[in-house]
């Protein structure tokens, strides 16, 4: 099976540091647990509703991030510049560059939005599957992944502004 994608992933969690990790793990774990938790406790399926009407927005976003990271790669002009902009973050203990960043970050970003879309397809074709536990569970991990995603989303186009603009302004 292709499992290359593993690779994209791993490099992600490698430019995480403990800040960055907070943010975008830490926030949307806790939404996530306490809107299954309330989910659960209130005995209905809000939770599958806020899903259902998210998956647009991951599809929009999707072709957001897709278009974002293609212009990036063939359209500007700073990419030389990005290439040796050194970061202070790291790949297998090595600094990375701007270029690397941006190109690891929208990757990450593409494939976990790709697999949102994909696993809420896939969920809906599974409509017997009944137990409470299991859909507040599922559904929970559904919604810290796709918080995880927007905020990922945040940080990566802010960080690529403020480099960016940084970098300008020297």
């Amino acid at each position: 099976m292709y499992l290359e994608f593993l690779l994209v992933v791993a490099d992600y969690f490698s430019t995480l540091n403990k800040r960055i990790a907070i943010y975008e793990w830490g926030i949307p774990i806790l939404l996530g647990i306490a809107s299954g938790v309330l989910s659960f406790i209130n005995n209905d399926n809000v939770l599958y509703i806020i899903i259902q009407g998210s998956v647009p927005i991951i599809a929009t976003l999707l072709g957001f991030t897709l278009a974002a990271l293609t212009l990036f790669l063939t359209g500007n002009s700073k990419i030389e510049e990005a290439k040796s902009y050194i970061t202070e973050k790291k790949i297998s203990g090595k600094p990375i560059s701007l270029y690397r960043l941006i190109v690891v970050s929208y990757s990450y970003l593409i494939l976990v939005e790709t697999i949102l879309c994909i696993s809420f397809y896939v969920a809906s074709l599974f409509p017997f599957v009944s137990n409470q536990y299991i859909c507040s569970i599922a559904n929970s991990v559904f919604i810290i992944i796709m918080f995880n995603t927007f905020f990922s989303t945040i940080r990566s186009i802010t960080d690529l502004y403020f480099i960016i603009t940084k970098k300008d302004k020297e």
